[in-house]
């Protein structure tokens, strides 16, 4: 928010506070009604005598300061008849000091819950993800979500997605496939990325009807054009596999490439896949390395598979079995099954790994369960020996 200055006019029994230069700097200390007060920041001032002292108008908040008491729309707040009253919002927050000592000051909650209050559809909807995030207050899902049902009546898209993302997810709120789609379909219908990029996932995957990978294209297509790095990754795989699209490898790396650029963590695993395999794209081991590592640390299953596979054949970085069965560890606790078929191969052939059938019987049975076609034969043999 911009910082005003201004200078208190005091000649007139209703005084406005002029505008003076972009830097705020505090008014001169002035006495009126037998108070000793000053007033810095702000954009909208006004100074009112009252019976025992003087009320200022600032913003829109009515504060009263009388001998023994502050009042702040309301609240009072208690202080000597002698004390000094500085006034402070020259940073946007309300804050009041009586001969230097804090009396009242606002928080970024405050400032958001007052605005809501008023109105204001962002405020609801920034006041709403801290509620949901508990981010500098207490979680309180339930006024979360009434205020972010406001906001979206009030036609706010961010507001109409968030919803949808949450009945979507069922986090926070029961899961609701039909509210979430509807919701969904409003923000996108007024523009908003995350919203398009939703409907496509409804209509990509099939969710409430038959599966239409054509609309869903287009849809991941309108939000990845404003940089929604999920659905320049979806619209990618789109292009790689020729799903309502024809294929395109060079279009499809193309968006990985945009999406890890943006740390999209699905989308720089796929461009390090398309690296590696040189599809789309001339074939580099190394960069597809150093590619898989920037997610691989946060959970990215196929990157840290692919990590695996770097180290294990030394290709692209330094052969180490040891780290390469810790990669793969690490992607099968995440639930890939192509990484725990390669944990039992290593545990049954002493490949890296001490020669533990226990352990290469758990991991082939966690990658048939997974959906590995191969694990159930290498199970099989194990089980016959």
């Amino acid at each position: 928010m911009r910082l005003f200055a201004r200078i208190l006019l005091l000649s007139l029994p209703c005084v406005a506070l002029l505008a003076g230069p972009p830097a705020a700097q505090n008014s001169p200390s002035m006495t009126m009604n037998g108070v000793t007060f000053s007033v810095s920041g702000g954009q909208e001032q006004m100074l009112n005598p009252i019976a025992g002292g003087v009320e200022v108008v600032l913003d829109g908040r009515q504060i009263q300061l009388t001998g023994a008491q502050v009042i702040v729309d309301g609240t009072s707040y208690p202080t000597s008849s002698e004390a000094r009253i500085d006034i402070d919002a020259s940073a946007g927050l309300l804050r009041i000091s009586a001969d230097g000592r804090l009396i009242m000051e606002e928080t970024e909650i405050d400032k958001l819950a007052r605005a809501a209050e008023a109105g204001d559809t962002l405020a609801m909807n920034n006041l709403a993800i801290h509620l949901l995030t508990g981010a500098q207050t207490d979680v309180d899902v339930p006024r979360a979500i009434a205020l972010l049902e406001r906001a979206a009546g009030s036609g706010l898209a961010s507001s109409m997605r968030t919803l949808a993302l949450l009945y979507y997810e069922g986090t926070a709120v029961p899961a609701d496939l039909p509210r979430a789609r509807e919701l969904a379909q409003q923000a996108a219908d007024l523009g908003d990325g995350p919203g398009q990029r939703l409907v496509g996932i409804f209509l990509s995957d099939g969710l409430l009807q038959d599966p239409d990978p054509a609309a869903a294209a287009q849809w991941f297509a309108l939000a990845a054009a404003q940089g929604d790095a999920a659905a320049q990754n979806r619209l990618g795989e789109a292009y790689r596999d020729g799903l309502g699209v024809d294929a395109d490898l060079t279009r499809a790396a193309t968006l990985f490439r945009q999406a890890t650029t943006a740390k999209h963590q699905a989308g720089t695993c796929n461009y390090a896949q398309a690296l590696w395999d040189g599809v789309g794209l001339p074939m580099d081991r190394a960069a597809a390395y150093q590619t898989a590592l920037q997610q691989a640390q946060l959970g990215g299953r196929a990157c840290q598979y692919l990590l695996g596979r770097a180290t294990y054949d030394g290709d692209g970085t330094a052969q180490n079995r040891r780290t390469a069965a810790q990669w793969f560890w690490d992607a099968a606790n995440e639930g890939h099954a192509g990484a725990a078929r390669r944990l039992g191969e290593m545990y049954r052939d002493a490949d890296g790994l001490p020669h533990d059938l226990f352990q290469a019987r758990h991991w082939f049975e966690t990658a048939a369960r997974l959906g590995d076609p191969s694990a159930g034969n290498a199970l099989a043999e194990i089980s016959g020996d």
